[in-house]
């Protein structure tokens, strides 16, 4: 039987400062079910504001709807995604991901979800590291 899901139903939360740097807001859009291994939510991040480093077992795609998302992988360039653009993250890369130093961002996050988990967090992303990540995409 199909279904909706209003807006706001799985309400939405302040990102945790142990896995968020700046002010972010998480709006759940939709969560996995016995049909769908992926959840969805609406990530709204602040001018500097960004995740913590984290890898997904089953990969997200990202889907820019508004301002500029910075995104990096350790041996990659760092880039800035724009509304309408696409990230792709693959299972088990480590990045991060969240607004540049000048402009908001926000983005939906479709999460693939394995054995019950969709994201494994690690350490927070320093300002040096975002720094250097900002400057690199800049060129």
């Amino acid at each position: 039987m199909q279904e909706l899901e209003s807006k706001g139903i799985h309400g939405n939360f302040k990102g945790d400062n142990k896995i968020f740097s700046g002010n972010v807001k998480i709006s759940m859009m939709f969560k996995s079910n016995e049909w769908r291994n992926f959840s969805g939510a609406l990530v709204e991040f602040e001018p500097s504001a960004r995740s913590a480093w984290h890898t997904h077992p089953q990969g997200q795609t990202l889907i820019v709807t508004n301002g500029e998302i910075l995104t990096k992988v350790p041996g990659q360039k760092a880039f800035i995604a724009k509304k309408g653009d696409v990230i792709s993250c693959p299972i088990g890369v480590k990045h991060f991901h969240g607004a540049t130093n000048t402009s908001s961002g926000a983005h939906i996050a479709l999460t693939g979800e394995k054995d019950g988990k969709n994201v494994e967090w690690l350490e927070l992303v320093s300002d040096e590291e975002y720094k250097e990540a900002l400057d690199e995409a800049k060129k």
